[in-house]
């Protein structure tokens, strides 16, 4: 059906790889030759694929023999947002020579709409330029293995990554664009453009001093501009605040790891399964890189914080919301100290039964909650290492469980007044600021900014 089959939320991804060398022909035949077997057939490929998907959801199999339907549930077709990826490679020297650039990717030109690609005779026809393949079916998305590499290197959360498409999709179809030079610098400035919720976005008309947002007018990117922001201060901030958060990834993997070799530690009398485990790591692995920092720092701090403090066990609960859905769910961090007089299995089963114990309440205190996800580590000090990972469904609550949970609060004197759990939007930035900026007035911050990239176009155009 496709190379590669993601769903995730609302949002499914379906890839086409094709690998074709640049033909030996004539220019004009051999750019339509290699189009038609890369990029053509790829957008055919999901064309069809799409159809399939909304026809015959039930007959798709993981196997050869078509015995094992795929373990996936598709989002419903109304709510269902479709990315066609295709990875189109084999013309990059090509490329490279008829651009006299060793980028050797392709140009974005949005007025270019399926067959307009291989039309040698429009006036603004040109090779290795790239608009909307397949204008009547669901958007498809052409890369090479460079500007992939780079979109999912600055994207590499599956939520920044659909964001990314779905900007995207709506920019090149929304004919706001002229033109970008490369992928690179559709990224450049889709990372620059902020809401002030944090949200990135794609520059419009009405960004540009003077212009009116209604007029037929489109913007165009320059060449250079992802060059100039990798080697900014900014994106050095980024790319450091960043580091904390792949804590979070390296749990995700870990645990995962676990499910599918089937080494999953057996907790609170039940055994492991796939669908227990995968409700806590869906929830996971759609926290964006931002929420990601946050979270791990969150984790971290609190073993630090045991261990600085010399303390049995810390706790802490972050409230946040679903990226996919918008609910209300929790996350609960337990670490718990070892000790020498317990054995290890001991231990695992007090730290998830107590870890049980503050998920439950936290559900039980905060009846909006929809989920929450427990996860518990070891001490800094301890020797050697131990996770678990729970799921908890908002519950019916009965008389009996409350008296159950009342009985493990008092236990384990756990939470043992009602909490008053509120989300609170996540203030960290993309960008973190320049620290050189605190204790600024907002006149003077605007001074030095201007100083800041005066130089910066300076030291630029001197390269």
């Amino acid at each position: 059906m496709c190379d590669l089959l993601i769903v995730c939320g609302d949002d499914v991804l379906m890839f086409s790889d094709k690998h074709n060398t640049w033909p030996d022909d004539p220019f004009e035949l051999a750019w339509k030759r290699w189009y038609n077997r890369a990029i053509e057939k790829s957008a055919d490929q999901i064309r069809k694929a799409d159809l399939w998907l909304k026809s015959n959801p039930h007959a798709i199999f993981a196997d050869g023999k078509c015995q094992q339907p795929i373990p996936l549930e598709l989002p419903p077709i109304g709510r269902r947002r479709v990315h066609g990826i295709c990875v189109a490679s084999g013309a990059e020297v090509a490329a490279s020579a008829y651009f006299n650039d060793p980028d050797g990717t392709f140009m974005i030109m949005p007025h270019l709409r399926g067959k307009d690609h291989v039309d040698f005779g429009l006036p603004h026809h040109r090779p290795f330029c790239i608009g909307d393949v397949d204008p009547d079916g669901p958007f498809v998305h052409v890369f090479n293995m460079a500007t992939l590499d780079i979109v999912m290197s600055e994207f590499d959360t599956i939520t920044d990554f659909t964001k990314y498409l779905n900007a995207r999709a709506n920019l090149i179809r929304s004919g706001r664009l002229l033109f970008s030079p490369s992928e690179a610098e559709l990224v450049a400035n889709y990372l620059l453009m902020m809401e002030p919720n944090g949200e990135h976005r794609f520059p419009a008309v009405s960004d540009v001093k003077g212009a009116n947002a209604d007029s037929d007018t489109a913007i165009a990117f320059v060449q250079g501009e992802y060059a100039y922001l990798i080697r900014s201060p900014e994106y050095q901030r980024r790319w450091a605040a960043n580091r904390v958060s792949y804590e979070w990834d390296r749990l995700i993997g870990l645990f995962t790891h676990g499910v599918l070799n089937d080494t999953q530690f057996r907790i609170l009398d039940t055994d492991p399964t796939v669908e227990l485990a995968e409700r806590a790591l869906r929830i996971m692995a759609r926290e964006d890189r931002v929420q990601r920092r946050v979270l791990a720092e969150a984790l971290i701090g609190a073993r630090e914080a045991l261990d600085s403090q010399k303390l049995a066990r810390i706790a802490r609960i972050a409230v946040t919301r679903d990226r996919a859905t918008g609910e209300k769910v929790a996350y609960v961090f337990l670490v718990l100290a070892a000790t020498d007089a317990m054995a290890q299995e001991d231990y695992r089963r007090v730290r998830a039964t107590m870890l049980q114990t503050y998920c439950l309440a936290v559900l039980h205190d905060d009846r909006d909650l929809k989920l929450c996800v427990g996860i518990a580590v070891m001490a800094i000090s301890d020797k050697g290492e131990s996770e678990d990972l729970v799921a908890y469904p908002q519950q019916e609550w009965t008389s009996e469980l409350i008296e159950d949970l009342r009985l493990g609060r008092e236990n384990f004197e756990v939470i043992q007044t009602p909490l008053e759990l509120n989300a609170t939007a996540i203030r960290a930035s993309s960008f973190p600021p320049d620290p050189a900026f605190e204790g600024m007035t907002r006149q003077q911050r605007r001074s030095l900014q201007r100083q800041r990239a005066k130089q910066q176009r300076s030291a630029w155009r001197s390269l």
